[in-house]
C-alpha cells in the first residue's frame, strides 16, 4: 500500500482546500469493497485521485474507473494514478458526468460528484450497476445541514440541501433497493440492489 504518497495527497489536497472524503467514510467502503470480494467501481468525481488510490491500494483485484470534469483536478489525479502505480487498475477519465455514456458493468457506482446531481447522475448509471450491485454516496450528511436545515445560514444552499434530504429519502423508500444511511464521515448512503425475488 502506498502509504507515504496516499498522506502526501491527503494533507495536499486539505491545504489546497480541496474536498476529499473524510477518513472514517472512506475506511467504511475501503471494509465494504473487501468484505464483499468487489472487483470493479465507477467513481463519480475523482478530485485528485485519493479516494480511488485508496481502494486500489487496499484491494488488489479491485478496478476503478472514475469521471472528474475539472481538467486541472483531472490532470493531478492522473499524475497521482501514476505515482502510485495504479494505471493498469484505475482509468481517469476528463469527463462531464452528468453527460458520459460507457457500458462497463459494476459492482459499485460511488457517487461523490456535484451533490443537487446526485438523482440525476444515479438515473444516468443504473445501467451500468451489475444486478445486486451497490451504489454508495457519499457527503448524504452535508455538515449536518440535511438533518438541521434550520441551521443553514446562506439561503443559497437551501434548495441544495432540500435536494440531498429528498434524493436520501426516496433512496431509503426505493423499492428496488435495500438502502442505509450511515452516520459515519459527513454521511454514507449504502444502496444495495435487491435480487428479483426478494
Amino acid at each position: 500500500m502506498n502509504r507515504q504518497l496516499i498522506e502526501t495527497i491527503k494533507q495536499k489536497a486539505l491545504s489546497d482546500k480541496v474536498p476529499i472524503m473524510e477518513d472514517a467514510g472512506l475506511n467504511y467502503v475501503i471494509a465494504y469493497l473487501k468484505d464483499n470480494n468487489l472487483s470493479s467501481l465507477l467513481e463519480i468525481g475523482t478530485a485528485v485521485g485519493y479516494s480511488s488510490i485508496c481502494f486500489a491500494s487496499s484491494n488488489p483485484k479491485l478496478k476503478i474507473v472514475t469521471l472528474e470534469k475539472d481538467e486541472q483536478r483531472h490532470n493531478i489525479a492522473k499524475e497521482n494514478i501514476r505515482l502510485a502505480k495504479l494505471e493498469n487498475r484505475v482509468a481517469a477519465v476528463l469527463a462531464d458526468a452528468r453527460e458520459y455514456d460507457l457500458n462497463d458493468m459494476f459492482d459499485v457506482i460511488f457517487l461523490d460528484g456535484p451533490k443537487a446531481h446526485n438523482q440525476q447522475l444515479f438515473e444516468r448509471y443504473l445501467k451500468n450497476l451489475k444486478a445486486e450491485g451497490t451504489v454508495i454516496v457519499d457527503n448524504v450528511y452535508f455538515h449536518g445541514f440535511v438533518d438541521n436545515p434550520e441551521l443553514l445560514e446562506k439561503k443559497r444552499l437551501k434548495p441544495l440541501v432540500r435536494k440531498l434530504a429528498k434524493f436520501r429519502d426516496d433512496m431509503l423508500n426505493h423499492p428496488d433497493f435495500e438502502s442505509r444511511y450511515l452516520e459515519i464521515g459527513d454521511g454514507l448512503l449504502v444502496c444495495r440492489r435487491r435480487k428479483k425475488d426478494e
